[in-house]
């Protein structure tokens, strides 16, 4: 049986969308980087690139378990996922239920950079990472 998301309490459809969202960003990164390196440039940003993008990386990643973790612990853990034309389709398992999440990946994209942008201006500040 599969149910579509709006059986979800509001906190669960957040954690859910939040989960993939960075799961999404430090996988992304990390291709983004690899890219960066491939691309000839008139100056050399390397050492700026060697740290900048695995931190964000590594901040998503972490961000990624522990969203990871809460929803284990409130019985839900993801079956599958998989990018589908335009939209990113998630299954998981909650409360014996097996449901569907289904994300646009145009909206993921953008909240995706949106995500980079506070990392970027938390850094800026001089604050820890959000």
């Amino acid at each position: 049986m599969i149910e579509q998301q709006v059986g979800l309490p509001e906190g669960e459809q957040e954690m859910m969308r939040l989960y993939i969202l960075f799961g999404i960003l430090f996988r992304a990164v990390m291709v983004d980087w690899g890219q960066v390196r491939i691309v000839p440039l008139k100056l050399s940003y390397q050492a700026v690139f060697d740290w900048l993008f695995p931190e964000i990386s590594r901040w998503a990643e972490r961000q990624h378990h522990q969203l990871r973790r809460l929803l284990r612990q409130q019985g839900c853990v993801v079956v599958s996922y998989q990018r589908q034309g335009h939209v990113y389709v998630v299954h998981y398992r909650q409360r014996g239920y097996l449901r569907e999440a289904i994300y646009s990946i145009e909206i993921l994209r953008a909240e995706c950079q949106e995500l980079v942008g506070q990392w970027i201006a938390h850094y800026q500040r001089g604050e820890k990472t959000p």
